[in-house]
C-alpha cells in the first residue's frame, strides 16, 4: 500500500532530483513567480519522502512552474495543457468554475477538516462554488495578503502614520514654497488598490452599509449608505488637497517615494523589496490609518466627530487541482502538504509568504518580530475577501467595466473649478455616481 506523505507527520532532509519512472508528463504545479524557488525545494523534499515511505521513486517528474496572477485565465485556454495543481488568488474561482468546471472538488475528508480547521474563517467561503446547483469546495488556501500603509520615517513619525490627517500635517512641515510634497501616492488608481475608503468601517463598530456580492447574488450590491457618502465626502477632500492624496504619475510611485515628492503609498507585501528600495533605511510600515468625518463630511445619520478606519481586501492564495487529472490519485496528498502548518511557516521564513494558517501569529516564532507581517495581519480585523470567486462576472463588473474610474472621479471632484466645485460637489451629485457604480457592479453598465 503507498503511504501519502501530506496526510502524515512530515520530516526529510534529503535533497533529490524532482525525477521518478512515470511517463512523458510530469506531474505539473504552477505557483506564483516569486515562490517558485520554494516549493521546487518543498516538492523536492516531497518526493524523497515518498520514496522512502514507498521503497520507491515518487512515480512521476514533478515540475513546478512559476506563473502570475493571469494562471486561471490560461489554465481555461487550455486544460489539458494546464497544471494539475495551480495557484489562483481566490476571487479567480469563478473563472475556473463557470459551467462544468475544469477543477476538481476536494473529497478527501482529512483534508477537508484540515481546510475548515486551519484557515481562518473569512476564508471559508471564498474557497467554495457552486456546479449547477451543488457548491462544492475547490480550494486550498497556503497564503493570505492585505493592504497595509509604506511610509518614510525621516518624514512621518510612527504617530503621524496612524492617521490620514497625521500624514497631510507630516507632508505640510516637509513641504516648502513651490516644493510641496503629497501625503500619499496611490500604487494605482484600480478597483483593488484605489478601495481603503470604499471598504472603510466605523473604527469603533467595525461596522459599514457597504454590499458587495453579498450571498454571492449579483443583485446585492449597496453602496448609497450614509457612510460611505461620508467617507468619500472626506476622500474628496484628502484628494483635492495640495498635500493630500495623489494618483499615480506618469515616472511611477517608486520615484515618488525615492524622490520624497510623497510620503507614503498603499499596497501589499507583493512590492515590499521595491518599496523599501526606494525608501532605504525610512522604510516604515503600518496598519491603513484612520481618519475623522468633519461638519464637511458629516452626511445622514454619521456625525462629525466620527472616526473612521481604512479597508482592505483580505484576501488568499489558494491552490486548485485539474478536473479529470492522469496523475489524480496524488494530488489531494499533495495539496495537504503544501498547506500543512509545517510548510507554511517555511514559505513565510523562505519566501516571504503570509501564511493562511489562523494560528500562524502565534505558533509561528518568525512572524513575532516581522513588522510587515504583523500589520497585514492587524489589518485583516478591518478587511473582508474579495467576493468575487463564486462568478467569472463579479469581478468582471467590479474592476473591469469603468466602476473604479466612475469612484476616482468623485475624488478627485471631476472638472473642479477654481472655486472648489466640481461635477461631484453636492450630496445629489455623489449619490448618482454611487447609483452608477451600483448598476456597473450589477450590470456591467451605468
Amino acid at each position: 500500500m503507498k503511504k501519502n506523505i501530506g496526510l502524515i507527520a512530515f520530516s526529510a532532509s534529503a535533497i533529490v532530483a524532482l525525477a521518478g519512472c512515470g511517463g512523458p508528463k510530469p506531474l505539473l504545479i504552477w505557483v506564483g513567480t516569486e515562490s517558485e524557488a520554494f516549493y521546487v525545494q518543498a516538492m523536492t523534499e516531497y518526493a524523497a519522502a515518498w520514496e522512502t515511505a514507498n521503497g520507491e521513486k515518487f512515480p512521476h517528474e514533478i515540475r513546478v512552474v512559476g506563473t502570475d496572477a493571469t494562471a486561471a485565465a490560461k489554465f481555461v485556454q487550455d486544460p489539458e495543457a494546464g497544471a494539475d495543481i495551480l495557484q489562483i488568488p481566490h476571487d479567480n474561482l469563478g473563472k475556473l468554475t463557470a459551467g462544468s468546471s475544469v477543477i476538481a472538488p476536494i473529497t478527501d475528508q482529512t483534508l477537508l477538516d484540515s481546510i475548515y480547521g486551519n484557515s481562518p474563517t473569512s476564508f471559508h467561503e471564498v474557497i467554495k462554488a457552486k456546479v449547477g446547483t451543488t457548491e462544492y469546495t475547490f480550494g486550498v488556501p497556503i497564503i493570505a495578503q492585505s493592504l497595509v500603509l509604506y511610509y518614510n520615517k525621516s518624514l512621518v513619525t510612527p504617530t503621524q502614520a496612524q492617521t490620514w490627517e497625521g500624514l497631510l500635517e507630516a507632508a505640510r512641515n516637509a513641504s516648502s514654497g513651490s516644493n510641496q510634497k503629497q501625503a500619499m501616492m496611490l500604487v494605482g488608481d484600480d478597483g483593488y488598490n484605489n478601495s481603503f475608503l470604499l471598504l472603510g468601517m466605523d473604527a469603533a463598530t467595525k461596522q459599514s452599509s457597504l454590499r458587495l456580492y453579498e450571498n454571492k447574488d449579483i443583485n446585492d450590491n449597496f453602496a448609497r449608505g450614509d457612510d460611505t457618502v461620508a467617507r468619500l465626502k472626506w476622500g474628496q477632500r484628502f484628494f483635492t488637497d495640495p498635500n493630500g492624496g495623489a494618483r499615480p504619475s506618469s515616472s511611477g510611485w517608486q520615484i515618488a517615494l525615492k524622490d520624497e515628492l510623497v510620503l507614503s503609498t498603499i499596497s501589499g507585501a507583493w512590492h515590499g523589496n521595491a518599496i523599501r528600495t526606494a525608501l532605504g533605511n525610512n522604510f516604515g510600515v503600518a496598519k491603513l490609518p484612520r481618519f475623522t468625518i468633519t461638519s464637511q463630511d458629516a452626511y445622514g445619520s454619521v456625525a462629525a466627530g466620527t472616526v473612521m478606519q481604512s479597508g482592505t481586501f483580505a484576501d488568499t492564495k489558494m491552490l486548485v487541482m485539474k478536473k479529470n487529472s492522469p496523475k489524480a490519485e496524488f494530488l489531494q496528498d499533495i495539496l495537504s502538504y503544501l498547506s500543512s502548518p509545517e510548510i507554511q511557516e517555511r514559505s513565510f521564513t523562505e519566501a516571504d509568504n503570509l501564511p493562511a494558517y489562523k494560528n500562524a501569529v502565534t505558533e509561528f516564532e518568525a512572524m513575532k518580530d516581522n513588522e510587515l507581517a504583523s500589520r497585514q495581519i492587524d489589518m485583516f480585523e478591518f478587511g473582508r475577501p474579495q467576493p468575487f470567486g463564486a462568478d467569472a462576472l463579479f469581478n468582471f463588473y467590479f474592476y473591469s467595466k469603468g466602476a473604479p474610474a466612475l469612484l476616482m472621479e468623485i475624488l478627485i471632484n471631476q472638472d473642479v473649478t477654481q472655486d472648489g466645485t466640481g461635477d461631484f460637489s453636492t450630496n445629489a451629485q455623489i449619490l448618482e455616481q454611487l447609483q452608477k457604480i451600483e448598476n456597473v457592479w450589477i450590470t456591467g453598465r451605468p
